[in-house]
């Protein structure tokens, strides 16, 4: 994982780069590059817990970034209010367990992992606004990008500060690259 996930991302930069123009290319390639630049620094966390740090702030830029992203496309239908509530709903319950959960266990942590959290939730909110507004295909991808993005980051937290599992690194490694992709 040190080696592929880095790598991996970066051949997903370079099948962006070189896919025909589109409006939010610009945007898209650095969102990448922030993650890209967040795989990096994690790989150093053995080293120096700082660069955990740093690379949840890569993470968070990049998070903004595809917030913007989604908020750019243009919508081809109305959306439904009751299910944008309900996926609201869904998201700040989630959030709340979640953090509620691993809250006792984060320590000097606690406030850039709620920042963090809460972030991370707003992208999975613009991405389900997208799948109501959008037109087929790209929104279904994109939702289940976001989605991957959260249960990446939830299976990371939960290995990392409440209780490692076995296969964790390959759950966090599998949808991360799933949600890459699919954003």
């Amino acid at each position: 994982a040190v080696f592929t996930k880095p790598l991996l991302l970066l051949f997903l930069f370079l099948m962006v780069y070189s896919a025909k123009a589109f409006q939010t290319k610009t945007l898209l390639l650095v969102a990448l590059s922030f993650s890209w630049l967040g795989e990096v620094l994690l790989i150093f966390t053995e080293y120096d817990q700082n660069f955990f740090i740093l690379g949840l702030i890569s993470f968070l830029i990049s998070h903004v970034l595809y917030i913007l992203l989604f908020n750019k496309q243009v919508a081809s239908k109305p959306m439904d209010k009751g299910l944008m509530a309900l996926g609201v709903f869904f998201v700040a319950g989630y959030l709340t367990i979640f953090l509620t959960t691993i809250l006792p266990y984060l320590g000097a942590l606690k406030i850039p992992v709620i920042v963090y959290g809460l972030v991370i939730s707003l992208m999975l909110i613009a991405a389900i606004r997208g799948a109501l507004v959008w037109q087929q295909n790209a929104n279904a991808l994109l939702l289940f990008g976001a989605t991957a993005f959260v249960a990446s980051d939830s299976i990371l937290a939960f290995n990392k500060f409440y209780e490692p599992f076995a296969f964790a690194g390959f759950l966090i490694m599998a949808t991360y690259l799933a949600a890459q992709y699919c954003i």
